[in-house]
């Protein structure tokens, strides 16, 4: 069970990120977070913990093939990760890089756990009479909880939801499944964890923010 200092902690790295996000302006594709820690290198007796988010860009012109959106490629992409199951659509792996994924799962750090997954992608609130664009950060943590870190283009100040229960958001239940298929399925290999953070936004190499 994640303690207080961690679900805060995670909360902040979901609000910076919306703060660099936004410094990049609008109209950019969605972006898949993996969450992590670990015990701190230099206090590792003290119960310090180190995090990380790694960035895992999708492709845009293959993400705007899933027709039921990007619930539908969650759920895609929870069933495709276990050991030797084949994607359920050829499009998932032109989406992202499976085996980066793996990889990271599976990195052999001591003491490594997996926080939360999270979207960061662009929608439309719908009211009457009006239209809303909007900026979301959507994130489940390792204990079901649900985030939504919610930016309205024409205002200036951001709104931050996290609900202790279930919802029937179906981004947020794609991505309880996928949190809880992770956490079960470790495999091999290893990825080493970055002494600082890069700005590569290569498909093959995330951005890693420690």
């Amino acid at each position: 069970m994640l303690s207080f200092n961690a679900v805060h902690t995670l909360t902040e790295s979901l609000l910076a990120v919306d703060a660099r996000v936004d410094r990049l302006g609008w109209g950019r594709p969605p972006r898949l977070l993996l969450v992590q820690d670990r015990p701190a290198p230099a206090e590792p007796r003290c119960g310090r913990r180190q995090m990380r988010t790694v960035h895992l860009p999708l492709n845009p012109a293959r993400i705007g093939r899933y027709r039921a959106g990007l619930a539908d490629f969650l759920t895609d992409l929870t069933d495709a990760l276990p050991a030797g199951r084949p994607p359920a659509r050829p499009t998932l792996a032109a989406c992202v890089d499976l085996h980066l994924i793996t990889t990271l799962l599976t990195d052999p750090t001591p003491g490594l756990r997996l926080l939360a997954w999270a979207l960061d992608y662009e929608d439309v609130l719908i009211e009457p009479k009006r239209l809303h664009e909007v900026r979301r950060i959507d994130a489940v943590d390792s204990d079901h909880r649900r985030y939504q870190v919610t930016r309205w283009r024409t205002a200036p100040h951001i709104t931050v939801d996290i609900d202790e229960h279930d919802t029937d958001q179906a981004i947020h239940t794609a991505l309880a499944t996928l949190v809880d298929t992770t956490r079960l399925d470790p495999r091999a290999p290893t990825t080493a964890w970055p002494p600082v953070a890069t700005n590569n936004h290569s498909p093959r190499r995330p951005r890693l923010e420690a």
